[in-house]
């Protein structure tokens, strides 16, 4: 099972101390080495080096890969990368556009956008839900043109909250919305908090 995680650099004390539960049964998770080693591509032609984390639940004996956010489960670009790609989306941008501007191919753009808008509602859904459980008095997040873009703009809204509440963090917008989601693009989003 794959877990996506804010903040990497605080995982490996969590991890020890048994703080870190096993999203299938609830169980403490421990660490159990890496999982292979992959390139993930940020902006322009820079590529960041990933190792991710492997942990065991003691419970149901379950492996899990602990991702970081900045990275999206089974793509080789970063969150703020496909981000930036569904925002112009929303906007009216085509894949093509996008794909020029940000230097990728266009069927690689074709498919981030595909993937969101099949999970359009069910992002929404994740970023209303997020966003009014941060902030309960949170003004309510109206319909706009596409369901992409109100998809894009209840989990903008769910991390601007999140920043009210709790501060900035280094981590930025896009990987805050991969670990509410549970992979932006991919698996089933995690409830609340």
């Amino acid at each position: 099972m794959l877990s996506v995680v804010i903040e990497p650099q605080q995982l490996e004390a969590a991890l020890a101390a048994g703080r870190v539960g096993c999203p299938g049964c609830g169980g403490r998770l421990s660490g159990w080495g890496y999982a292979r080693e992959r390139a993930i591509r940020l902006h322009g032609a820079e590529v960041r080096s990933l190792r991710p984390r492997r942990a065991v639940c003691g419970q149901c004996h379950a492996t899990h890969v602990l991702l970081a956010a900045w990275s999206v489960p089974r793509r080789r670009d970063a969150s703020e990368v496909i981000g930036q790609a569904l925002v112009l989306a929303s906007q009216g941008v085509g894949h093509r556009v996008i794909a020029r501007r940000l230097g990728r191919a266009p069927g690689t753009v074709r498919g981030w956008l595909r993937a969101a808008r099949r999970r359009a509602k069910s992002l929404r859904e994740c970023g209303t839900l997020m966003a009014v459980a941060l902030d309960p008095e949170l003004e309510p997040i109206l319909p706009g043109d596409s369901e992409l873009g109100d998809a894009v703009e209840a989990l903008a809204v769910a991390a601007r909250a999140w920043t009210l509440r709790f501060g900035p963090a280094s981590s930025g917008t896009w990987p805050r919305v991969v670990a509410f989601t549970g992979g932006l693009l991919c698996g089933v989003p995690p409830p609340p908090p």
